[in-house]
């Protein structure tokens, strides 16, 4: 009873000065998930207004009315205006393209619409600006539109151009397992990287912090054991990391469909009960394979500078651990690779973001090694704390 009593109010001690701490609170828990709202949003809104939204200015010289039915009644068509011009304004009108003032320049032959598939054939001629974003789009298109005008001229005078039969069948189509595949590739990696940011947030001060004070020294005097020590500040240093985590996380979520521009169609609904579940007590683990990390470099550091320079090449080997996740195809099914940390909750993530029936295996596997590591990083910091040497050197 002692033994948790002591846990408790170490505990406690570090709660307590974090959430009474309303700048830090802010700074580390609120501030990250809003920031990634903020700026994932901004930046998925600045890419829909470059390409949609837009008035796409098209210029055309002897116009066909069967080729602009096309485009106007194409299906999500961009809105073109078209304007009616001469030959003599087709030099005029290809600077004001290359100068970005004007998109499309469409040039129909004069005998267009009368040609009737005999002697030579007539021409169309298209110009834009490759190197403007809205007339390289708008060029784009009408390229497609005027492919798909000759198809259409050719079956109306053929009547049958196929030259066999063509029949094509796929698997159904599971957008759920779609919409799960291209969280895989973002979620892990950003959710992990924001893990880490966190603790480091808040950890080094936890231990590196009260070591620069000298207040360490009082801290270690009472009559708590060290390993209670050691236990009660990465349980409360785990917890306020996950808070932080979890405001990331929920950021992410939220602008993601913005960000990926596909409107409302991903939406976190698709996953239950029991994927958050198997989420939250993951990352929780992971959580205390990273908090272990930072506390014992935190109590090998003289101060608080040192102990962010000793933890910064590990946070970089995170990241590029958290990366696999973008260029992984599908779970890794070998679950010996599963008592690798981080690498762990990677995988582990991806299984059930991707509704891998055996997610749950992977993730006790992982949950099970982090769990060992978080008492292994309990004995070096115990380890640590009894060492004179290492707490009271400056």
């Amino acid at each position: 009873m002692t033994t948790m009593n002591n846990i408790k109010t170490i505990f406690k001690k570090e709660w307590d000065r974090v959430i009474h701490d309303r700048r830090l609170v802010f700074t580390a828990i609120i501030l990250p998930g809003l920031l990634i709202f903020l700026i994932y949003t901004f930046m998925g809104t600045a890419i829909q207004n470059m390409t949609t939204g837009n008035d796409m200015y098209v210029a055309v010289v002897n116009p066909v009315s069967e080729f602009r039915d096309i485009y106007k009644n194409a299906e999500n068509a961009n809105n073109f205006l078209t304007e009616e011009i001469d030959t003599s304004e087709i030099d005029a009108y290809k600077t004001k393209i290359d100068e970005g003032e004007w998109e499309v320049l469409l040039i129909f032959d004069e005998e267009f619409s009368d040609y009737d598939y005999t002697g030579d054939k007539p021409g169309v001629s298209i110009y834009y600006n490759p190197n403007e974003n809205l007339s390289s789009t708008a060029g784009k298109d009408m390229l497609a539109y005027l492919k798909a005008y000759q198809e259409m001229k050719i079956s109306e005078y053929y009547s049958d151009i196929n030259y066999f039969n063509l029949q094509a069948a796929t698997t159904p189509v599971d957008e759920n397992k779609i919409a799960g595949t291209l969280m895989s590739t973002l979620l892990p990696m950003l959710v992990v990287m924001f893990l880490f940011s966190g603790a480091m947030s808040i950890g080094p001060e936890s231990i590196a912090g009260e070591k620069e004070r000298n207040t360490i020294a009082t801290l270690l005097i009472t009559p708590a054991k060290r390993s209670e020590i050691a236990l009660g500040k990465i349980l409360s240093l785990s917890v306020l990391s996950l808070l932080s985590a979890v405001s990331s996380f929920l950021g992410i979520i939220l602008s993601l469909p913005k960000l990926m521009q596909m409107d409302n169609s991903i939406s976190m609904d698709i996953y239950g009960f029991g994927d958050y579940a198997l989420l939250l007590v993951l990352l929780f683990s992971t959580v205390f394979v990273i908090v272990g990390i930072i506390s014992c470099l935190s109590a090998y550091a003289k101060n608080l500078k040192e102990a962010g320079t000793l933890i910064m090449p590990f946070y970089i080997i995170t990241i590029l651990v958290a990366v696999t996740s973008m260029f992984s195809d599908g779970v890794n099914e070998n679950l010996l690779m599963y008592v690798f940390p981080i690498y762990n909750t990677v995988q582990s993530m991806v299984a059930i973001l991707t509704f891998e029936p055996q997610a749950w295996v992977y993730v006790s596997v992982s949950v099970a090694a982090n769990l060992v590591y978080l008492a292994l990083f309990i004995y070096v910091l115990n380890r640590m704390f009894n060492s004179e040497k290492i707490m009271f050197t400056k």
